[in-house]
């Protein structure tokens, strides 16, 4: 499994810069976002959706309790 940091060493970036650049947070060179996409794209990288759910203490899931009403 590709993590972010494979991707920062492909692009020859950091980690934090990898970040920035999937996640729209702070300005970063055309050139070097470019570069940082390419890596992605090469290394066939996704991020991890257990694991942000993880880190960020969310999961963007929600539970349903429906009653049984097929048995009256």
């Amino acid at each position: 499994m590709t993590t972010i940091a494979d991707v920062a060493r492909h692009a020859g970036v950091s980690v934090a810069t990898v970040s920035h650049v999937m996640n729209h947070t702070r300005h970063v060179e055309p050139e070097t976002a470019e570069r940082v996409r390419a890596a992605i794209a090469a290394l066939r990288y996704s991020p991890n959706s257990v694991a942000r759910s993880l880190r960020r203490g969310e999961t963007k899931t929600i539970g349903l309790l429906l009653p049984d009403n097929s048995n009256p």
